[in-house]
């Protein structure tokens, strides 16, 4: 369902996190939102830096907004993206240990920019049946929401990158545990549409990296994760507007493969999520057939995105005519989960 977008011919917005302020130091750390929201010192900071945020997307002329995802910690790498589900949802042990990722990763020598994005990957692992605990998305976008008139947009990773971050002495293998996660997603984000949020984003199927690094878990091949995804967005375009939002990484900047990728051979299964708008990352890779692809149903956005260009001055997002399709959305990544922080906005 398109609200958010609705009427517009080239919505505007950005993908991904905004540089944290250097005065914001307060941490939220395992603490719930609501709990965090008490303390008189994070309340004030975090509720200026959503402003600041706003503020800046408003005289940039963006047309659908975002808080910045400030309620993620100054994490290595923008790890607090993966963390804080792992944090605040129920099923997870209380002390945190050092994780291995499940999905193709490299063993990056010590001293290797990438190599502190792995040693960073400290995480909880799962003891019991997993919820949705304390996530808690609806309390922030309303904090948001109350300081603009422009829509906010709130997003959440998805459950196979979240399955693959951590150990698990519960379920019996990762593809339950997958499906387990989509489950407590799935509630906490139809509450979310609910009390009125007009844009979900839904960040980082792993669908496109199938034919890059294999099957997920040597498992879950494109339509068992489009699968998982459609469950997990179950119920939610009857409410609001869904966006996927798909790139090829990029942590701290950098590449994580040796050669460009595409997303050509997974724009059929692409093409079956059950989403309103789909963003690719074609900057870097190159446009391709991604933006000409027909969708067989109503009208598709499209956009195009770089996570690894951050010349704020010049823009970091290309858009590109997307033949076939009707209605795009113009795009620019927050820089604050990639690189370092822009000049301005």
């Amino acid at each position: 369902m398109y609200k958010a977008s609705a009427g517009i011919a080239l919505p505007t917005s950005i993908i991904g996190s905004l540089p944290r302020p250097n005065w914001y130091t307060a941490v939220l750390g395992s603490r719930s939102f609501l709990e965090a929201m008490v303390n008189s010192r994070y309340r004030e900071q975090y509720e200026d830096a959503v402003s600041c945020f706003l503020r800046a997307q408003e005289i940039a002329g963006l047309d659908i907004c975002t808080d910045g995802d400030a309620h993620y910690d100054e994490e290595v790498g923008g790890m607090s993206w993966q963390s804080y589900p792992l944090t605040h949802m129920d099923g997870f042990a209380e002390e945190a240990e050092a994780m291995v990722y499940k999905i193709g990763a490299v063993a990056y020598p010590r001293g290797h920019i990438l190599h502190d994005f792995l040693e960073a990957r400290v995480f909880p692992r799962i003891v019991g049946p997993i919820g949705r605990g304390r996530l808690q998305y609806a309390a922030m976008w309303k904090t948001a929401q109350r300081m603009t008139k422009k829509p906010i947009k709130f997003g959440t990773i998805l459950p196979e990158l979240i399955a693959a971050s951590v150990e698990d002495d519960y379920y019996k293998d990762p593809v339950e545990r997958t499906w387990a996660i989509s489950d407590a997603l799935n509630a906490e984000l139809n509450e979310l549409a609910d009390v009125g949020c007009p844009v979900l984003q839904m960040e980082e199927p792993q669908i496109h990296m199938v034919p890059a690094r294999g099957k997920t878990f040597g498992k879950l091949d494109v339509d068992d994760l489009v699968k998982i995804f459609n469950n997990t967005v179950k119920g939610l375009r009857s409410k609001t507007e869904v966006w996927c939002h798909t790139c090829w990484g990029n942590p701290s900047q950098q590449r994580i493969f040796r050669d460009v990728q595409s997303y050509q051979p997974t724009l059929e299964a692409l093409n079956k999520i059950d989403a309103d708008a789909l963003t690719f990352e074609t900057c870097s890779s190159g446009q391709g057939q991604e933006g000409r692809h027909r969708r067989d149903r109503p009208p598709y956005p499209a956009g195009g995105t770089t996570g690894r260009d951050r010349r704020a001055d010049t823009g970091s997002a290309q858009i590109y005519s997307a033949g076939t399709a009707d209605h795009f959305v113009g795009l620019r990544y927050g820089p604050r989960r990639y690189g370092p922080p822009p000049r301005h906005l």
